[in-house]
């Protein structure tokens, strides 16, 4: 009977301590995955479009040209390279009364597409999609297709 008690008082002592060990050996806990935080803003190469238009579209070339960077090129209906050239054809553009309204941006790491609508003192001129670019690289502006006239 000696027995009996000791085996019994053992069985008391060493159950909880064994399913203290076995609680998660059966089943296998989730550990959460790390992923990292990503650094850099997705939208941010369409921000800078976007930021860019809306300058141009209030009339303030300034603005818009802290954007640009100092040797963007333009392709398609325009051919010129360097910043200054870029001013110089935006200042016509904007004191023979143009104003373009872009949406619709599509950003692809660091290429940006847009739909667009050309007004001119006030009225409608054109519109268009899918045949303008801008690649934005560092936070500037450094390349400008167009592929309508």
């Amino acid at each position: 009977m000696n027995i009996k008690v000791k085996l019994l008082v053992l069985l008391i002592v060493l159950a909880p301590v064994l399913a203290a060990c076995a609680n998660g050996f059966l089943f296998a806990t989730a550990t959460p995955t790390v992923v990292p935080t990503p650094t850099v803003d997705p939208q941010s190469s369409a921000k800078i479009v976007k930021a860019f238009w809306d300058a141009l579209g209030a009339g303030d070339l300034e603005a818009a040209m802290t954007y640009v960077d100092d040797d963007i090129t333009c392709t398609g209906f325009c051919h010129f390279k360097g910043k200054q050239v870029f001013q110089s054809y935006l200042q016509g553009y904007l004191d023979a009364g143009y104003v373009t309204k872009i949406g619709d941006l599509k950003s692809i790491g660091s290429i940006v597409t847009y739909s667009w609508e050309v007004s001119r003192n006030g009225l409608f001129v054109r519109r268009g999609e899918d045949d303008e670019m801008m690649q934005v690289e560092e936070g500037k502006i450094v390349s400008w297709q167009n592929y309508h006239r």
